[in-house]
């Protein structure tokens, strides 16, 4: 009896322990969280509202915690072999937090506590010294302002803002109904 009590604490010890990179993934910093959110007010469309920037910002952030290295990917039509998923890119988002605060700063606030066209100014900076030209299909790293984005606008919700309508793309759908015309948005969303 005492040596599986044994082996379930070390089993619980093994499990709790951070590995590095993946910590931040799993539960931001509120610091970080609301860096992120001053992010989202000042990529994402104004029209969609902060209850809908909140909402992208929090599928972004289960996105990051539910991501898991290395796991097999689908090898995809005329490939033979499966691809692996490379490390979370929330490692490399403390530090691009860090240096979008340090630019605010300089400008005598915080990064949240800026106006949203001088954190779209430093954002802009710091997505050209990334030399990002083109916003990521999933999320890899490069800005968190790029992945935000990237995230963003290929979701179901940028799609049906795109056309105005509730089409619902990649939501399994039945045929009844499939003659109309998708529903018209109310403002913002879904």
């Amino acid at each position: 009896m005492k040596r599986r009590l044994l082996l379930q604490w070390l089993g619980a010890a093994i499990g709790s322990a951070r590995v590095p990179g993946r910590a931040w993934a799993q539960v931001p910093a509120p610091a970080d969280q609301a860096r992120i959110r001053s992010i989202a007010e000042a990529v994402l469309p104004e029209e969609i509202g902060a209850p809908e920037q909140d909402k992208a910002v929090a599928a972004f952030l289960a996105w990051l915690r539910d991501y898991k290295a290395g796991a097999d990917t689908d090898h995809g039509y005329g490939f033979t072999r499966l691809r692996k998923l490379p490390p979370s890119p929330a490692a490399k988002y403390p530090e691009q937090l860090e240096a979008l605060e340090t630019a605010a700063r300089a400008r005598g606030l915080s990064f949240g506590d800026l106006s949203r066209d001088d954190r779209r100014s430093i954002l802009e900076a710091a997505i050209a010294a990334a030399r990002i030209e083109r916003l990521p299909a999933r999320p890899d790293g490069g800005h968190i302002a790029t992945d935000l984005m990237g995230f963003f606008f290929n979701s179901i919700d940028a799609n049906d803002l795109c056309y105005r309508a509730a089409i619902g793309r990649d939501l399994c759908r039945g045929l009844e109904g499939s003659s109309e015309r998708p529903a018209p948005l109310t403002r913002g969303g879904r």
